[in-house]
């Protein structure tokens, strides 16, 4: 899923590392620039960590752990899941 970025022009996407190609710790859901379904071996994640695009399992936002250096560089509120509002 992508989102608009309303501070800036840019649009906004997230994922994380797949399932089987690191251990659960390490597969936080970073925030993407909307190039990151472009073209290219790796993508690069706001917080600076690079991934391989083959890796990348693409989210809605709200979903996952979310990498917090991401979200504090993407400057927008994400949406949250609906299950969040009921304490899941």
């Amino acid at each position: 899923m992508i989102i608009q970025d309303s501070t800036t022009a840019n649009m906004l996407t997230t994922g994380r590392l797949a399932p089987g190609r690191a251990g659960e710790s390490r597969r936080v859901v970073h925030v993407f620039g909307v190039d990151a379904t472009g073209s290219g071996t790796e993508v690069l994640a706001r917080c600076g960590e690079k991934l391989p695009r083959d890796h990348v399992e693409w989210l809605a936002p709200g979903v996952g752990m979310p990498c917090e250096s991401c979200l504090g560089l993407a400057g927008v509120d994400l949406p949250r899941s609906p299950l969040s509002e009921l304490g899941v």
